[in-house]
């Protein structure tokens, strides 16, 4: 296949890119040249400003397109009306697109937030979940029926520059007693290694499917636990000879009362509670496994993370989150009100 990757210089994007040269297609990146420049042999790069510069692929056709940046709808519809010759376009939306995670599960047919107000150049990131439903609209628009739309989850693994899943192997490999939210087994966790995402989007191009998917995981397998992230992470530092770890489950009402954030102080907790966000972590993925979307062992996930190393405590893939000095504090706060908690 002929494949044009808007985007494709890092995590997903070059996930995919990575996944399509393995299998032998053609591809073609068109992008900035920020965050790359360089490529792989045989992969044509075109350097350009997706809201300018879309001339550059004028009369150009492609087997398939895999839009991996779009955020602001007036980009969106600029390159879908460019491209609108090409027989596949997909688009890299999320599952922020939906309206609600009040009520599990979390379908493809739910419906998508309000994005009617949402002016076409906003590219305030505060606005990202209408701001990524407005822009499918903009692909039903052009390529109706020949419209691809992949909602992901938290994408995790290496690469990853928001640091969300990869505080806990990266806090793991530094040990000590650290810090877990007191969830039980019963809240699940989901996300998924950019690795899988960016294989299973190359196949679906591969079988022509159209239409919306949910893609998190685990895919095929039981629900993921803070247990099975804690035991996975503690599994893997000890295999590179870290100090020794020691989690310590501490109360989310104790949490909350100490104004700890969720999901960005605390990395991937919501709290229990949290009528507003149930379903965050209860999407549905029947439709995704059913076009062959498979999910690596947790383990080699968190093994790739920890083999990127540990960034500098300034690194911004670490700004905003739970710094070792607030953790300890927090920890002798918690043995003060709860002195026989279990370590």
């Amino acid at each position: 296949m002929k494949i044009l990757i808007l985007g494709g210089g890092v995590f997903l994007g070059a996930a995919v890119l990575d996944s399509a040269l393995d299998r032998g297609h053609e591809l073609t990146v068109f992008n900035r040249g920020r965050a790359r420049s360089g490529w792989p042999t045989g992969v044509e790069a075109i350097t350009g400003d997706r809201a300018t510069d879309l001339g550059l692929l004028a009369g150009r056709k492609f087997d398939a397109v895999v839009d991996t940046c779009g955020y602001a709808p007036a980009d969106v519809r600029k390159s879908t009306q460019a491209l609108r010759d090409s027989a596949i376009y997909c688009f890299i939306s999320s599952i922020s697109a939906y309206k609600s995670f009040t009520h599990a599960p979390v379908r493809e047919t739910d419906r998508l937030a309000d994005y009617e107000t949402i002016d076409p150049s906003d590219r305030d990131l505060a606005h990202y979940g209408p701001q990524k439903a407005a822009c499918e609209a903009e692909v039903r628009v052009v390529f109706g029926e020949r419209g691809l739309v992949v909602r992901p989850g938290l994408i995790v693994g290496p690469g990853d520059r928001s640091g969300r899943f990869s505080h806990w192997p990266w806090r793991a490999l530094e040990g000590g007693e650290m810090l877990v939210p007191d969830l039980g087994d019963d809240e699940p966790l989901q996300f998924i290694d950019v690795r899988d995402l960016g294989a299973w989007i190359v196949r679906l191009l591969e079988r022509g499917e159209r239409g919306a998917f949910n893609a998190t995981g685990p895919a095929n397998g039981p629900p993921c636990s803070w247990a099975d992230l804690v035991a996975a992470c503690q599994d893997e530092a000890a295999k590179r000879a870290a100090p020794e770890l020691q989690p310590t489950p501490v109360a989310e009402s104790f949490l909350l009362d100490q104004g700890v954030e969720p999901w960005s102080e605390l990395p991937l907790w919501l709290p229990s509670e949290d009528a507003e966000n149930h379903a965050h972590s209860r999407v549905e993925i029947q439709r995704a496994e059913r076009t062959r979307l498979t999910t690596r062992p947790l383990g080699q996930t968190v093994a790739a993370v920890m083999d990127e190393g540990v960034p500098a405590a300034d690194d911004a893939r670490r700004g905003g989150k739970l710094t070792r000095a607030r953790e300890a504090e927090l920890l002798a706060l918690w043995r003060a009100v709860a002195p026989d908690a279990p370590a």
